[in-house]
């Protein structure tokens, strides 16, 4: 298990981490620092916290007192108890950190709120692990995450809460996915849909890994019906109805019809602010781009990548979505480009061991090797079970008519 830094430690880890990507956290990464010391000191102890020193906690999570976090039961309100009222609104705070890359400030944030909540019920404890394996996983620290996810489906099981069980299935599913095993994939997600409550988070987020698999394995109508039912279940204006909008959009741009595929990228990235996101709806926006053959859009999509790669310190995304660009480029003639960008992702996915991207990356250079781009071919060998097929066209009809 990653044992977390100090919040000093934390903080200056990830102010030099963000002075190496060109980021600009102004002011805000003060702020964060003083939530973690916070979190750090009110957790310390390993004794219940004072009435006093929790009054000071909250009133400096004061900003944060009206949201919730992304990770919450699908089933039980908001708590009512201070303790886990506190609990939340210091991973909401760790929320923001991760969005903005500082993964050390948000892993010491949320370690300590593992720590608060030995005081608090088992939902609000387990959330906190759950939260954590989330923050380790994005730090790429794969160990720490897979013990987080087995402790929260160990103990959810124990507690018979199938809801939050389904949650760490699915945090089991999206590691498996990232080292390639694809078939344990399906089947952490097919077992957390099973879980899951209808529409809830955990059966969105089911959804979205069964909507990426399907596309992989080119079952394009299978992939539009989970895509459009991801999209139908989730909240408007939230940030899962645009993930389903970029999901429906990939499968599109695999389907042939790379007109539609664009204005659902468009439509998604109007609207997305966080920059992970936003790299994978650009990583989509590329290939359609280059599928429609508008090459001043591709160049400035490329350059929207590059700053968007430098903003999000996310290399899964960045990796995956090089190697999106090299196809692109290559589709367009610019076989220089294509090589700098597909060295660029396949050396990140060799440094963080994401072998479905070297695979990819490798089979790439195999088809430029006779002159067939990969990712050209993909879009044109599609598998539509029978009883799909107006399925697929009602769906592409759907992504076409956004505005």
């Amino acid at each position: 298990m990653r044992k977390p830094l100090s919040p000093l430690q934390a903080f200056a880890a990830d102010a030099g981490g963000a002075t190496d990507r060109g980021a600009d956290l102004g002011g805000q990464i003060m702020s964060w620092l003083s939530v973690a010391q916070s979190a750090d000191l009110l957790s310390a102890s390993g004794a219940v916290p004072s009435e006093q020193s929790l009054a000071q906690s909250t009133a400096l999570l004061a900003e944060f007192a009206d949201q919730r976090p992304s990770m919450v039961h699908d089933v039980l309100p908001a708590p009512a108890v201070l303790i886990p009222q506190v609990a939340e609104r210091f991973r909401v705070a760790a929320e923001a950190m991760e969005i903005a890359g500082c993964y050390e400030l948000a892993f010491t944030t949320v370690a300590a709120v593992c720590r608060l909540t030995a005081h608090a019920d088992a939902v609000t404890a387990t959330l906190a692990t759950l939260h954590l394996g989330r923050i380790a996983r994005q730090m790429h620290d794969f160990a720490t995450a897979e013990d987080c996810y087995d402790r929260v489906v160990v103990r959810s099981t124990r507690e018979r809460d199938a809801p939050l069980a389904a949650r760490g299935h699915i945090g089991r599913a999206l590691l498996r996915d990232i080292r390639g095993n694809l078939p344990a994939a399906e089947a952490s997600y097919r077992k957390a849909m099973e879980l899951a409550v209808p529409g809830g988070g955990a059966y969105v987020m089911a959804c979205q890994g069964l909507i990426t698999l399907a596309i992989n394995r080119k079952q394009l109508g299978d992939a539009l019906l989970f895509g459009w039912q991801l999209h139908d279940a989730s909240a408007d204006h939230s940030e899962m109805r645009y993930v389903a909008l970029f999901e429906l959009s990939v499968v599109a741009l695999h389907a042939g019809f790379p007109e539609p595929a664009m204005n659902g990228f468009s439509h998604a990235l109007e609207r997305v602010r966080v920059p992970r996101l936003q790299l994978l709806i650009l990583g989509g926006a590329i290939r359609a781009a280059a599928r429609l053959n508008r090459l001043d859009e591709v160049a400035t999509i490329q350059s929207a990548i590059e700053r968007t790669i430098r903003d999000a310190n996310q290399p899964h995304e960045a990796a995956q979505v090089l190697i999106y660009t090299a196809g692109a480029l290559h589709e367009i003639n610019d076989v220089v480009g294509a090589r700098v960008a597909l060295d660029a992702g396949r050396a990140l996915a060799e440094r963080y061991g994401y072998h479905e991207f070297v695979f990819r990356a490798d089979n790439m250079v195999d088809s430029w090797s006779v002159s067939v781009a990969s990712d050209t071919a993909s879009a044109t060998v599609t598998v539509v079970r029978p009883g799909r097929k107006r399925a697929l066209r009602v769906g592409i009809e759907r992504l076409a008519a956004l505005r």
